[in-house]
């Protein structure tokens, strides 16, 4: 695993890996768009990928520097977007649509149905929040605290032939497989105090690197800092873990990949 001091020493090595290691990759869906037939979104991916940041405290002018980076043309609007939707996933409210999408209104309006999206991170988020805060203060030493994101169970009901007792339900994100739906790129955060420290470790299935890793990275870096401040604590390591990391042609051409 590569260690790094700070997060912008990181996203360039990332990008870095990715054009070096990554194959050639054209899936047949993107979230629930049909894509098969679109030469523009193949992808160049590497899969299992992790990184760990260690030795950095949390400061608003690192953060504003990835953003820089990948978003140089509209980086004020992407760095609102961030706050505001650290907000609503730190609020304990189930909001949605929530209040950032509107800073970035080019990527999510073609997710808006009826005024609303099929999720929000803020709605999966909202209850477990306190949950784990007391977790991590009553047992310190847990390995328990996960912020699950991925695979919001649904009720028994929709799954009418088991109904015995202690039966694992099947999730809404594994019935929109395939395209039937839009399914969380992110797994979970999983929180740790160690070394009187809090640690955080970010698991994603999929991550997008030109639209949404560095958003995503910031949100995860976000959420950490939250919980440092709640429990008094100073930041500890950061570990990353994707199992695709992936980034289309059409945002490549655009970056001057090509």
């Amino acid at each position: 695993m590569r260690i790094f001091s700070n997060p912008f020493e990181a996203i360039k090595e990332v990008e870095r890996d990715l054009w070096e290691m990554g194959i050639t990759v054209h899936t047949q869906t993107m979230q629930d768009k049909v894509i098969k037939n679109n030469p523009e979104y193949t992808t160049k991916e590497v899969r299992g990928y992790a990184f760990k940041i260690t030795g950095w405290q949390y400061n608003y002018e690192d953060l504003l520097e990835v953003i820089k980076y990948f978003f140089p043309d509209n980086y004020l609007n992407v760095m609102e977007y961030c706050m505001i939707e650290s907000t609503d996933r730190l609020s304990g409210k189930a909001l949605n649509p929530g209040n950032s999408y509107l800073s970035r209104l080019e990527v999510w309006k073609e997710f808006l149905h009826d005024y609303k999206f099929a999720y929000t991170y803020s709605e999966r988020i909202a209850p477990q929040l306190t949950i784990i805060l007391e977790e991590l203060k009553k047992n310190p030493e847990t390995r328990q605290g996960i912020i699950n994101i991925h695979s919001n169970i649904c009720p028994l009901d929709c799954w009418p032939e088991h109904t015995e007792v202690n039966v694992v339900n099947i999730s809404k994100d594994l019935d929109n497989r395939g395209g039937g739906g839009r399914v969380p790129c992110s797994m979970y955060y999983q929180l740790m105090i160690r070394e009187d420290k809090i640690d955080l470790i970010y698991t994603m299935r999929s991550c997008d690197l030109l639209t949404h890793f560095p958003v995503d990275l910031i949100l995860a870096l976000m959420i950490q800092n939250w919980f440092a401040v709640k429990l008094n604590k100073p930041i500890g390591t950061f570990t990353y873990f994707t199992g695709s990391l992936h980034a289309y042609f059409i945002d490549m051409e655009k970056r001057g990949i090509f």
